[in-house]
């Protein structure tokens, strides 16, 4: 009887290894059958993949939206529920949250709208001025002015002006309008259809953030339905720890931005440079982006001041490097402190790859990626390490068992 039952167990298991080694055989050919016409057929599979993505735009954006400002909607809910609601209607208290953060975020953009963009376009007008005149003197004065300032290779910049910007570049003048006009239907009707996506992306960001509790839950339901009892906490703490590095790094980011730009444009407004709003935007901007974002958004104030008066271009540089050392080694570390983890190597490496992939947004997101990767790789790696040890601790103890046996 007990040969029967270990002889129908053994085949049991028999057929339990081929199935699931035929099971794993057929996704391995269906996975590589995939690949394969997905190469065949590239072209038709992207249209796709660009329908699709245009299609979900509205929802992309609006997880975008939602992950964004939920920062701030905890900030607000925690300051609400201490002080208003004191621990009661926590449901009112998260509405609310939601509604003032709201509020908050299209306050900001009114602002910006109403009074920054009108003052950089005057700006840009007068920019497109004195970039002409000041092109003309420094290509037709270049020996006057390599006598004011000896240390200027002024023959090198000359040379490069005249490469890089025709004559003509700065003719349009005032009449600059007139080259733009024609695309501004173009970009209108675009306007009207991101208008759209956009209020279908606040829509989907409100019901996420305040469902988010229950996105939450069944995530972490689906992990342990998927995955083994030892894998799943593990899976879900990584999870969690990926989020907070994301979460953490563009909100301290983004807040580490918009100090160095209002002190930047306070800076500037102080010794009078010129097109301070303008140039502090852009150096705000290009902040987000790590180690490289004050020498890139450095770039654009030194050219137009080189062009309009090298002189502010000696003082635009030096403020910069001050705000640079002030953020890297102030600002910075009390903001964001040791949130990603990695060593500056990682952190170039993900700026340049992101760069390459997918521009100026890739170069900014490159390095929370690089951060989440790495912490993956370093859970997993600590899970082999500690299946190791134990595989090691028993061998140690078969042996041990078996010297005991051997001497008795």
């Amino acid at each position: 009887m007990n040969k029967e039952i270990k002889t129908s167990q053994k085949v049991k298991a028999t057929l339990r290894s081929v199935l699931t080694n035929t099971g794993t055989l057929m996704i391995i050919v269906g996975a590589c059958t995939a690949v394969i016409a997905i190469i065949l057929n590239w072209e038709k599979v992207m249209d796709e993949l660009g329908r699709l993505v245009k299609i979900l735009m509205p929802f992309i954006f609006g997880v975008v939206l939602s992950f964004l400002i939920n920062p701030l909607v905890n900030s607000i809910n925690g300051f609400l529920d201490n002080i208003v609601f004191k621990g009661r209607n926590s449901k009112w208290c998260k509405y609310t949250s939601v509604g003032i953060s709201y509020i908050v975020l299209l306050g900001a953009v009114t602002i910006v709208i109403v009074y920054i963009v009108p003052q950089v376009s005057e700006s840009l007008k007068e920019l497109t001025k004195s970039l002409g005149k000041g092109y003309g003197y420094l290509v037709n004065n270049t020996e006057e002015i390599q006598n004011r300032y000896p240390f200027l290779p002024m023959q090198d910049i000359s040379e490069l002006l005249k490469r890089v910007m025709p004559e003509n570049i700065f003719g349009y003048g005032t009449d600059i309008a007139k080259v733009v006009f024609p695309y501004l239907y173009n970009i209108s009707a675009s306007f009207i259809a991101g208008l759209i996506n956009i209020i279908f992306a606040i829509v989907i960001s409100c019901y996420i953030i305040l469902d988010k509790d229950k996105i939450k839950k069944e995530i972490r339901r689906m992990i342990y339905i998927f995955t083994s009892k030892n894998s799943a906490p593990v899976i879900w703490n990584t999870f969690c720890e990926c989020n907070r590095i994301f979460n953490g790094f563009l909100y301290g980011k983004s807040i580490d931005s918009i100090i160095i730009g209002v002190l930047s444009l306070i800076v500037m407004s102080i010794i009078n440079l010129p097109y301070a709003l303008l140039l502090s935007l852009i150096v705000g901007i290009t902040n987000m982006i790590p180690y490289f974002g004050p020498f890139i958004g450095a770039v654009p104030g030194v050219i137009i001041y080189l062009v309009i008066e090298p002189k502010y271009a000696i003082i635009y540089v030096i403020m910069i490097l001050v705000l640079q050392q002030f953020d890297g080694l102030y600002l910075g570390p009390k903001i964001l402190g040791d949130l990603t983890g990695i060593k500056p190597l990682w952190v170039i490496f993900g700026i340049t790859v992101g760069g390459a992939y997918f521009g100026v947004l890739g170069m900014f997101l490159g390095v929370p990626t690089v951060a989440a990767l790495m912490h993956i790789f370093k859970v997993i790696m600590e899970m082999k390490i500690k299946k190791r040890m134990i595989r090691e601790r028993e061998e140690i103890k078969k042996k041990k068992e078996m010297g005991r046996h051997e001497i008795k």
